[in-house]
């Protein structure tokens, strides 16, 4: 567990799996894994690691919107197919035995046949108690994030491993999936099979079945030693309030929200009657598969039903016809786990590139500094005061969410060359975390009409989780910003009931404000 950078958690679990060196060596003859008595820790040892990744090839942007329109070919593959195919091959797949052959010929078909039905089982029972089953031939594009992580769990299992090292395991997922699967690893990790070993945020619950802990600092030190120990020594340190966020500072209170709708969903998909008004805060709930990405694709009008359910939904007073999608793009900025995935890693990109692109809600600089072209679609006049409010906007937004912000380090020169440096960074060397603040700095940087925030912290550290919920808190929107909040942890949600936040519930389909 880090309660410093989310990059020196990697960086541990990395050196765990033999991806970066240890000086000096581990001790002979056991070495590292002294359980494993001389085998080779590749062979047995397993990382799974919940970070978003890049899907894109070469770095370059592809279109996550696709998943609404036609099925293509590449969509069709299904969960079975993705993960399993080895054990869940469709029939005509499946190679023709030699009918000719004795039994006895290949001894070793017995052997294999046996260790084929033990892996079946097994993947049978993992499915089943952590609800795949239901949704194995299901195309992959039409799962949840929450299921897919389940799938991927489900899939480093199968391989047996003695050590099983999942690093944020329980980001994206609602509170009974949570329980679920924390279940099944600790009926796994008390008969060590396999060992499990759960690289943790700050605000993730510490399951009570853990035994020993290893606390990574903001200097890179690192406190070993039982739970009891740790929690102990540590009492006066931020692991004290572990699963808890200070907002014992001073904000700025949000408006109740009045005025035309920006949203206003009149009977969409089951029976969903609602309305985000200006200034509104909001924090939508709803497990795993419950239609969340569904509703939210029709509120930025990527769905195809935000066309053809024209009389149940409006945007911005006007059916989703009657906007252009640029237009779109420039009102709504949004954090989500299919954004992060999709947006381009190329070389070229550094982090004032990423963020600036939220001016057009684009994927490529454009401008002359990088900070879009006007509303029109024609580039903002030289030195102009579109153009200068813009390169001011940029810094602002940079330095209030930058590193010094995730120390806690008060402004000052230092750190506005820290924040002029880590605009030059490259986007894609980055750790996840890094990403999704920027993301967030995109989102929030064009001061757009609603701001989507969906799984936004995934991958940050406290110290960036902090920085980001004090800046949302302090004045990062104006009165007349609507923000909607997805997220399956109620302490990640930047303000409660008292600042006017108000709860919306999906249930299969249906919602209610609560």
């Amino acid at each position: 567990m880090s309660v410093g950078s989310s990059n020196a958690k990697t960086l541990l679990l990395r050196t765990l799996t033999g991806h970066l060196k240890i000086t000096p060596p581990p001790p002979s003859p056991d070495g590292l894994f002294p359980f494993l008595k001389g085998r080779d820790p590749h062979n047995h040892v397993s990382l799974v690691s919940f970070a978003h990744r890049s899907r894109a090839a070469g770095g370059a942007f592809y279109d996550y919107t696709a998943r609404y329109g036609a099925v293509r070919e590449e969509d069709k593959r299904t969960l079975r197919e993705t993960f399993f195919p080895e054990i869940a091959r469709p029939l005509h797949n499946l190679a023709v035995p030699d009918f000719h052959a004795h039994p006895g010929d290949n001894p070793s078909l017995h052997t294999d046949k046996a260790k084929e039905e033990k892996r079946r089982v097994l993947f049978e029972g993992l499915t089943e108690r952590l609800g795949l089953t239901q949704f194995l031939d299901l195309p992959m594009i039409a799962l949840s994030n929450g299921q897919t992580r389940k799938a991927r769990i489900v899939k480093a299992l199968l391989e047996q491993p003695e050590l099983l090292i999942l690093d944020e395991p329980l980001t994206g997922l609602d509170v009974d999936t949570r329980a679920l699967v924390l279940t099944l690893l600790h009926s796994l990790h008390v008969k060590y099979s396999p060992h499990v070993i759960l690289g943790m945020r700050p605000q993730d619950p510490l399951p009570d079945w853990t035994t020993h802990l290893a606390l990574i600092h903001q200097d890179g030190t690192v406190h070993t030693g039982t739970k009891q120990e740790v929690l102990g020594a540590e009492s006066s340190q931020p692991l004290h309030n572990l699963g808890r966020f200070q907002s014992a500072f001073v904000h700025k209170s949000t408006s109740n929200g009045d005025g035309s709708p920006l949203v206003n969903f009149n009977g969409v998909l089951k029976d969903i009657h609602w309305k985000v008004l200006p200034g509104s805060r909001w924090h939508l709930i709803g497990a795993n598969g419950s239609g969340k990405t569904t509703l939210l694709a029709m509120l930025t009008g990527e769905h195809p039903q935000s066309y053809t359910q024209s009389s149940k939904l409006t945007l911005f007073d006007r059916p989703r016809a009657k906007w252009p999608t640029p237009h779109l793009l420039r009102a709504i900025g949004r954090v989500s786990p299919e954004l992060h995935n999709a947006f381009p890693r190329r070389r070229g990109m550094t982090v004032w590139d990423a963020v600036g692109t939220g001016f057009d809600g684009g994927f490529v600089p454009r401008g002359r500094f990088g900070v879009g072209f006007a509303t029109n679609g024609e580039p903002l006049e030289e030195g102009g005061e579109d153009e200068r409010r813009r390169v001011r906007r940029m810094w602002e937004v940079i330095r209030a969410l930058g590193p010094a912000a995730w120390r806690g380090e008060p402004k000052g020169e230092k750190e506005a060359k820290e924040a002029e440096a880590f605009s030059r960074r490259s986007f894609a060397d980055l750790s996840p975390g890094e990403q999704s603040m920027v993301l967030l700095m995109r989102a929030l940087v064009a001061n757009p009409q609603i701001v989507l925030l969906d799984e936004a912290w995934a991958g940050m550290d406290e110290g960036m989780v902090k920085a980001a919920r004090k800046y949302l808190r302090d004045g990062a929107l104006e009165d007349d910003q609507a923000c909607i909040v997805v997220s399956h942890w109620e302490e990640e949600v930047p303000w409660g009931r008292e600042d006017g936040l108000k709860r919306f519930r999906l249930e299969n389909g249906s919602g209610k404000e609560e």
